[in-house]
């Protein structure tokens, strides 16, 4: 799992080559935007992050593993409009028998997606998520 992590932190253009030293030939990759399987279609996926977003980084917060399962929680940094923004996430994955990565399931918020590209309808969803907030802080008491 050590080197899952260390090469999920240290993911860049460069190393998407190596995906195959952790990844099995016939991954299947799931996250809010994808559902891709194989190698060479995860590598597009990561490829296209890359173009997107030059300066995306993860950091691995915790890591935990058998033989058949693991998980990491991690948060992924990336600047927007000369802000850094940060998005915790976490993945879940499966080991085949060689112990490489059959499947990866990644959770995160994807609305991050629309707030870059649609200020308006980014500002009109935090207005919604604090007024959701209030709703639940004043229904909890």
């Amino acid at each position: 799992m050590a080197a899952v992590a260390d090469l999920f932190m240290d993911m860049s253009p460069g190393k998407l080559e190596r995906l195959g030293d952790i990844y099995s030939p016939g991954i299947a990759f799931y996250d809010p935007i994808h559902e891709v399987r194989g190698l060479n279609r995860l590598r597009v996926v990561l490829s296209k992050w890359f173009q997107k977003v030059p300066a995306i980084s993860f950091k691995v917060l915790d890591a935990h593993a058998d033989d058949r399962t693991g998980f990491f929680l991690w948060t992924m940094n990336y600047p927007q409009n000369g802000q850094e923004r940060v998005i915790h996430g976490m993945s879940h994955f499966r080991f085949a028998p060689d112990g490489r990565i059959c499947e990866q399931r990644d959770q995160w918020d994807a609305s991050f997606v629309l707030y870059g590209e649609h200020p308006v309808l980014g500002w009109l969803m935090q207005k919604i998520k604090r007024r959701a907030q209030f709703i639940t802080e004043t229904a909890g008491t």
